[in-house]
């Protein structure tokens, strides 16, 4: 999305393809607006950390993990996983307003949604792993949490060991 000079933002049109379906995305011009075809849909997309996000829309809320490589996005909302690539010209004004993700971070580094304990890890350092896979399982409240990968990658680092207590914000494993 362009600003004009007065700092309002130009309306922005992107073509996406989600599911093998067309969909046409118009940004409002007062930036908390979107069109998807004809329906209006107010949003509120707060960044939580360089992949997390909140995100108000027509009044839900949701939590959303997004990243991104080239035109392509993969959006992790309650478990399942949405792929969004952005079609022809729309290309070059892609961004939703968000950060430029995985290709411009060498790096990312998982940390703990909550504190808890680790109850195993389902990956070993060098392993490949694709969007959506299994990391670990946190058990928090009595309640296992199976943490899964936002983005194709290879374990790097694995930081904690099974039976280990973590915080909320600790880093669990480091994936490039």
């Amino acid at each position: 999305m362009e600003r004009r000079p007065d700092g309002r933002i130009k309306m922005a049109t992107v073509i996406s393809s989600i599911g093998g379906k067309k969909f046409k995305w118009t940004f409002g011009s007062d930036a908390s607006s979107v069109f998807l075809g004809e329906y209006k849909h107010v949003v509120d997309i707060q960044k939580i950390s360089p992949d997390r996000y909140s995100i108000l829309l027509d009044g839900k809320s949701y939590q959303a993990i997004i990243t991104r490589n080239e035109f392509t996005y993969s959006i992790v909302i309650h478990g399942k996983i949405y792929r969004v690539e952005v079609e022809g010209s729309a290309k070059e004004r892609a961004g939703f307003g968000l950060d430029a993700g995985v290709k411009d971070r060498a790096q990312l580094e998982v940390r703990s949604p909550m504190p808890g304990m680790v109850v195993r890890c389902e990956v070993r350092e060098g392993s490949i792993i694709e969007v959506g896979g299994g990391l670990l399982i946190l058990e928090a409240m009595k309640m296992e949490n199976e943490i899964r990968a936002t983005r194709s990658g290879i374990i790097k680092k694995i930081h904690v060991r099974e039976k280990q207590v973590v915080d909320k914000g600790a880093l669990l494993i480091t994936m490039e």
